[in-house]
């Protein structure tokens, strides 16, 4: 697997008074990206096998994962529309506790960018409150939705 593209349906309510789709929401839209890429099945890799069908949220053994850091890079104003906007999302980074969730706001396929951004997550054990070690399985499962991010198109 490499990035997973994530069809989401606009709300009219997500208009600013400036006629186009409010800063705030598309952090929405990223967040909505990143909670479904946690809770979609994995692909067979990571040291599974084919017919065990796991999400990444599943195989963080009861870890939590929390915010430490996010970024947004705004490159078009996004106009309200019924079609849904699709949002393309990977994990571009893993360090020892942490990992790196990029994120393109674009048409579905990708001839116009929006936005672009990142979501550092951290490995957080509930019971301390302390970051926790991702393990070599995690390692891998993360691995397998690992992609390399793309310059977008210009304008």
């Amino acid at each position: 697997m490499s990035s997973v593209t994530i069809p989401l349906q606009m709300r009219f309510s997500d208009v600013d008074s400036y006629g186009h789709i409010n800063n705030v929401i598309v952090v929405r839209y990223f967040e909505d990206a990143r909670v479904r890429l946690i809770s979609l099945p994995l692909p067979p890799g990571g040291g599974r096998e084919a017919e065990e069908a796991t999400t990444l949220r599943d195989a963080l053994d009861g870890a939590l994962t929390v915010v430490v850091h996010q970024s947004v890079d705004y490159h078009r104003q996004v106009f309200f529309r019924a079609e849904p906007i699709h949002v393309r999302t990977w994990v571009s980074r893993v360090g020892d506790s942490s990992f790196t969730i990029d994120y393109s706001l674009q048409e579905e396929n990708g001839s116009v960018v929006y936005a672009g951004g990142e979501t550092v997550m951290v490995l957080l054990d509930p019971d301390t409150g302390r970051s926790r070690k991702l393990t070599e399985q995690h390692r891998a499962l993360l691995a397998t939705l690992s992609d390399e991010p793309e310059e977008p198109p210009t304008p």
